[in-house]
């Protein structure tokens, strides 16, 4: 069974880097599912009976990485709990009024009509929900990976199989390279040719990968240097001719295999020099530094250091007899890639500013950055600030960055200690990737958002396992020992806890992951460039994603979309009894309007920080004109919605703002002028109406994803700038003019 769970965690480890990285929702579930099931296996192991006391016992694994990871993850449960307001003031002032603006706007001009919720540090509780169960798996992989390398021929083939899916990455990113069709699998690559990126859809990504398979394998051929002879076994006269063939035989067979090694390790580093990634590059060579600078700390492996030169030199001269013009080309604009990442990071410590002390919930960077964008990336969709450091910040705040580093530092600390007293050549060279690997993604992650790659992050997680089974190994010539240390729990007591425990998180992640599956199958949300996904699905096929998902804002705003050009015959002949998307709708006799205003204020509950859900919640309460509290109410609840997304708006959407600026100029006729309402609404119509101007002038729409970055994502904006400004300004025109045919009230919003 244990080695049942071995094996499926390798092919996890491998499917996930050969299938685009893991980023998509059918790999990372098959990911998730695969390790959950594995880890159930090894569980099942680590009972036992007791033969003295007759009692079973759960063997649970000692481990310096135990504590972060509780910590962090009741941090991340806590961010999801509801909170009284005094206690959500104290601790996120913004996350109050962020909260105060999920809550639909007619309750705000009648409060009678129900009472007020509580809200959690995290307003968007989806991401934050998904993020803790992709770091429960990464937790299990890493515990359940350790518990099966329980032997030095495991650690070698576990490390074989990595160096040599690495190999194949490298070598297949160099067929694309000179081919004719440039393809990752089936998918055809809108990028440069000159740029390496294997089977990832990021090359800096496959970078990731290429930089940690140099550094284990650099370790790896350290690691299987023979061992000194002690002065006992240096008398050859005590030794017979067998014995000395033997050893000689066993020199050579090991001199072999770290040529080997070194040969993968140059095909790797040339996989990672063309793949053009200065942040990759300049991480990696900080992080080989590192490692060496650690074995020359200690004497007797000093030699190690020179496997490590001499690795790093064939890989330059090999990269230069093949070309390099390329990568230094990228080396020589890297003042304008640290001044965009700086903006970017910048701009982040503005979220962070806001949600200092517990942030805004982890995973919410792409919903909430809309409203601090800076001016200079006008009509950018960022869904990562390339920045891992700022972004957890902004997400997590001060208080989980500092259990972040407080449980990776308890780890290194304990790390080290132990690797110091380790003697064997292969627990001091493997006993070290685990740091280097980790200072290179610590550097590495100052640019990038490789820790958003599944992928990387279980190799990242197997060089620790494999680092953690190296030092904890005692090798012996008839069997090797591995030296953890475990709790023995009762199962009739703490250990019967602690299954419970461990059982419900790996069901409730389960659980979850299953739904949201299902969910995506329907309505497709999570970015997918590798599947012609329809992405404006009917509205059955919505309310069927909502019913195994109803967390996610985003199927409501399809379903809204949805209900705008079918109407609302989905949502009515669905079957009664149903829990999500049927109790929608009860009225077959409502309007579409009606229809739209409820599922848009349940997406906005959800998720308050997209701006777009409150503009089209606005336009579906301001049509709501034969109700007969419409002045009352609903036009009032229309101008609070239009107001929240004008705080949340930012300059990611010049089209946002032409709407609001419609808008304003619809409630402007709707009043008397000599009313004090017509006289703002005009002026919030100019101030938008000028501002999507300034955004639609500059910049084309790209978006930065999984996909990297630069792709284009609109028809629309893929028309010259000129062009689209000057279609904008006549939409501008053609609406005001229907209301106030006056050359004056056009110049005024058009800036003249």
């Amino acid at each position: 069974m244990e080695r049942t769970a071995y094996v499926l965690y390798l092919i996890i480890l491998l499917l996930s880097i050969f299938m685009f990285g893991a980023v998509h929702t059918y790999m990372y579930t098959l990911m998730i599912l695969g390790v959950l099931t594995a880890t159930l296996l090894v569980i099942h192991k680590n009972i036992r009976k007791d033969h003295r006391s007759g009692e079973y016992r759960f063997h649970l694994p000692r481990n310096s990485l135990h504590i972060g990871f509780l910590v962090l993850l009741c941090f991340l449960v806590f961010q999801l709990i509801p909170l009284p307001d005094f206690v959500l003031k104290l601790l996120s002032p913004e996350a109050w009024v962020v909260g105060e603006k999920s809550v639909p706007a007619h309750w705000m001009v009648s409060p009678g009509d129900t009472g007020k919720p509580w809200f959690s540090l995290a307003l968007y509780g989806y991401p934050v929900r998904m993020s803790i169960i992709r770091f429960v798996v990464y937790g299990l992989f890493f515990f359940g990976l350790v518990r099966t390398l329980n032997s030095q021929k495991r650690i070698n083939v576990t490390i074989s199989i990595l160096l040599a899916m690495g190999c194949f990455e490298a070598l297949y990113a160099l067929i694309q390279t000179y081919s004719d069709s440039y393809h990752v699998l089936w998918y055809k690559m809108n990028y440069a040719k000159e740029r390496l990126k294997g089977t990832y859809i990021n090359g800096n990504h496959f970078a990731g990968f290429m930089a940690m398979g140099v550094l284990l394998a650099a370790a790896f051929a350290g690691a299987l240097a023979p061992k000194k002879r002690s002065s006992r076994g240096r008398s050859q006269k005590k030794r017979g001719l067998a014995s000395r063939i033997s050893s000689f035989m066993e020199g050579q067979e090991s001199l072999s295999k770290r040529i080997l090694l070194v040969f993968a390790g140059v095909v790797m580093g040339l996989g990672l020099i063309f793949s053009a990634s200065r942040g990759a590059i300049i991480s990696w060579a900080g992080a080989m530094f590192f490692m060496g600078l650690l074995l020359i700390v200690r004497k007797e492996y000093r030699r190690k250091g020179i496997i490590l030169l001499g690795i790093f030199v064939l890989i330059c001269a090999y990269a230069v007899e093949i070309g390099v013009d390329y990568p230094l080309e990228r080396f020589m604009k890297i003042e304008s890639g640290i001044e965009s990442r700086s903006r970017y990071a910048d701009k982040t410590m503005d979220l962070f500013d806001d949600f200092k002390v517990t942030g805004a919930g982890v995973g919410n960077f792409r919903y909430a950055f809309s409203k601090y964008q800076s001016e200079k990336d006008k009509k950018k969709f960022y869904m990562f600030a390339h920045n891992d450091w700022v972004q957890y910040l902004s997400e997590a705040g001060i208080v989980g960055l500092c259990l972040l580093l407080g449980g990776f530092g308890y780890y290194i600390f304990k790390t080290l200690r132990l690797w110091k007293r380790r003697k064997d050549p292969y627990a001091v060279s493997l006993g070290v990737v685990p740091i280097a690997v980790i200072v290179y993604m610590a550097i590495h992650s100052y640019s990038e958002f490789n820790l958003h790659t599944p992928a990387n992050v279980l190799i990242l997680v197997t060089i620790m396992a494999i680092g953690y089974a190296a030092l904890h190994l005692e090798r012996h010539r008839r069997r090797d020992r591995m030296n953890y240390r475990y709790y023995e729990l009762p199962l009739k007591y703490r250990g019967g806890v602690a299954l419970v425990l461990i059982f419900g998180l790996i069901g409730w992640s389960g659980y979850w992951t299953i739904k949201h599956f299902m969910a995506e199958v329907y309505c497709n949300t999570v970015p997918n460039s590798t599947l012609n996904r329809d992405q404006a699905p009917p509205v059955e096929e919505i309310v069927k994603a909502i019913e195994w998902d109803g967390g996610n804002a985003e199927y409501r705003y399809k379903l809204a979309e949805a209900i705008e050009k079918e109407g609302t015959t989905g949502l009515t002949q669905r079957r009664k009894g149903a829990k999500a998307g049927e109790a929608l709708i009860t009225n077959q006799q409502i309007t579409n309007n009606a229809a739209k205003r409820m599922v848009l204020e349940k997406a906005v509950g959800l998720n308050p920080f997209e701006a777009q859900y409150h503009l089209r919640l606005g336009w579906a309460y301001a049509h709501l004109w034969k109700e007969p509290d419409y002045r009352t109410k609903w036009l009032p609840a229309a101008d609070i919605s239009m107001d929240r997304a004008a705080y949340f708006a930012g300059v990611k959407n010049p089209h946002l703002h032409q709407e609001l600026g419609n808008y304003w100029v619809m409630r402007s006729k709707s009043v008397y002028p000599n009313n004090p309402i017509h006289h703002e609404a005009w002026a919030k119509a100019c101030w938008h109406y000028q501002k999507a101007q300034s955004i639609e002038g500059s910049g084309q729409w790209s978006v930065v994803s999984e996909q990297g970055k630069g792709q284009k994502s609109e028809v629309r904006g893929r028309s010259s700038e000129s062009t689209a400004l000057k279609r904008m300004k006549k939409e501008i025109r053609d609406y005001v003019w229907n209301s106030y045919p006056d050359e004056e009230y056009v110049k005024a919003v058009l800036g003249f």
